[in-house]
């Protein structure tokens, strides 16, 4: 009996060509997860306003020694993927940012259609270290941001998702002339329509304030708020009435509005 070798190969191929593509695949995802991370960050074509130190690591699993974005120092950025969302066409990782007392930390997931997801976001952030965002303003402040965010998503000029609650303590004017501030918080909610509200509410002893805030899914940020100082003929009564006319209650009012991309 004359065996066709070929035939009796080709049936052996055929039967096991699932098993061989799979191996295939998980070869080249091991290889591309184990490249050093220097070399995958190398290849990002990065805006020029960040700046990154000391890349270690693999893209699997890296770290950045130091990131720097439009001046502000973020300082130690690390990161570990989520292997399985690959296959869905989509980047999710364990992300954090360290710098002193302060840090950043969530899970974030990109798709391909440039939606981003972010779940158990927590921070605690000095607001002295963002003074290169109000470079050439006529004021400046320190005090100390925090927040938890258990999930939010934001998809640009299709919705925004925000959900969770920023604390800002000890918030105080350095500039012009000093000022203390006091303790706020912000509620963010996603609403139905696509676009993400805020409520603030003070817990200062000097400031007497309400205000509310929108971020719709064009990136439009509005904000307004009713003002006034507990204490009247006060440093700070005075400051307020640089800001504009009191109402019958004795408040002024703001808004303000700008866009947070285009």
């Amino acid at each position: 009996m004359k065996v066709d070798y070929f035939l009796l190969f080709y049936s052996i191929v055929r039967k096991n060509i699932k098993i061989i593509l799979i191996s295939i695949a998980l070869y080249l995802f091991f290889l591309i997860a184990n490249l050093p991370a220097n070399i995958g960050v190398s290849a990002l074509n990065l805006p020029v306003n960040v700046k990154l130190t000391s890349v270690s690591g693999t893209i699997w699993s890296g770290k950045v020694q130091n990131l720097k974005y439009s001046g502000i120092d973020l300082g130690t950025v690390s990161w570990k993927l989520q292997p399985l969302y690959l296959m869905t066409g989509a980047v999710a990782a364990n992300v954090s940012m360290i710098k002193n007392q302060q840090h950043i930390n969530t899970w974030a997931k990109l798709s391909l259609s440039g939606k981003l997801e972010l779940e158990e976001t927590r921070f605690s952030i000095n607001l002295s270290s963002l003074q290169p965002l109000t470079y050439g303003m006529p004021f400046s402040y320190v005090g100390m941001a925090s927040g938890y965010f258990p999930v939010s998503y934001i998809y640009k000029n299709n919705y925004v998702g925000i959900n969770g609650k920023l604390s800002l303590n000890n918030l105080e004017m350095i500039s012009p002339q000093r000022q203390h501030f006091g303790d706020f918080v912000i509620d963010f909610r996603a609403e139905n329509d696509g676009m993400t509200s805020g409520r603030v509410k003070d817990n200062s002893e000097q400031l007497n304030m309400s205000g509310q805030l929108t971020l719709d899914k064009n990136g439009i940020f509005n904000f307004t708020a009713k003002l006034a100082a507990r204490e009247k003929d006060s440093s700070l009564d005075n400051v307020i009435s640089f800001l504009g006319i009191k109402d019958a209650t004795g408040r002024v009012q703001l808004s303000h509005q700008f866009s947070l991309w285009q």
